[in-house]
């Protein structure tokens, strides 16, 4: 039999975590409401408590996702939108000479005779994939255009030339790690998301892209 104090500290403890577990469902429900909202309407509702909810609640949110057999993928998707959005004042007020695209290796196509070099594929234009149209198009604007095989590069580029703003495609988790990068970096940052994931072939909206770039 362990002293009466002992058994009193169990108590309290074992109190303690039942009301973290119970606090941490209710916030996590909440969260999860919000992200449908978003995702349905658009509309971002206390943008930047939201935010922290979905990174310290995201494999709670998730799995409530699970329960109710609904598409987890929508909170990745929402957490991007999240972060373009409270990062978008400080975007747009970056000139474009100062920004910097980072395209991922994976969308051009697959007979791509680019040559990779130390700051990553350099696109001669081939006419293959809408690379060669994307990168034309932004450097018109004034933007910098890097195709990237990996973070690395990204890293490598990023310390070289310092940009005051980034555009990045990709998936949703590379999005999501790079654009946890640029705020390390305390650089603005847009994510764009593919359409098609994966290591080759993917595909983007190329629309999308051309509206997240233009403003």
């Amino acid at each position: 039999m362990f002293p009466e104090y002992i058994n009193q500290l169990f108590y309290l403890v074992g109190e303690a975590v039942v009301l973290l577990a119970v606090l941490v469902l209710i916030l996590s429900i909440i969260v999860t409401l919000l992200i449908i909202y978003s995702f349905k309407t658009g509309n971002f509702f206390a943008a930047r408590y939201m935010l922290i909810g979905i990174i310290l609640l995201e494999n709670v949110i998730k799995t409530i996702f699970w329960i109710f057999r609904a598409d987890d993928s929508i909170v990745d998707d929402v957490g991007v939108r999240l972060r373009n959005y409270i990062n978008n004042k400080k975007f747009l007020d970056t000139p474009i000479q100062e920004r910097f695209i980072f395209m991922p290796q994976c969308v051009r196509s697959t007979k791509c005779p680019a040559k990779l070099t130390p700051e990553g594929i350099k696109c001669i234009s081939c006419g293959l994939c809408g690379v060669g149209e994307a990168r034309k198009f932004a450097e018109d604007l004034g933007y910098r255009f890097f195709i990237v095989p990996g973070s690395s590069f990204i890293k490598r580029i990023i310390k070289k030339y310092q940009p005051k703003a980034i555009v990045g495609v990709g998936c949703h988790m590379e999005i999501k790690e790079g654009l946890d990068l640029c705020h390390r970096y305390g650089i603005p940052a847009r994510g764009v998301p593919l359409s098609k994931a994966g290591c080759v072939s993917t595909d983007l909206d190329w629309e999308q892209f051309y509206e997240a770039i233009k403003q």
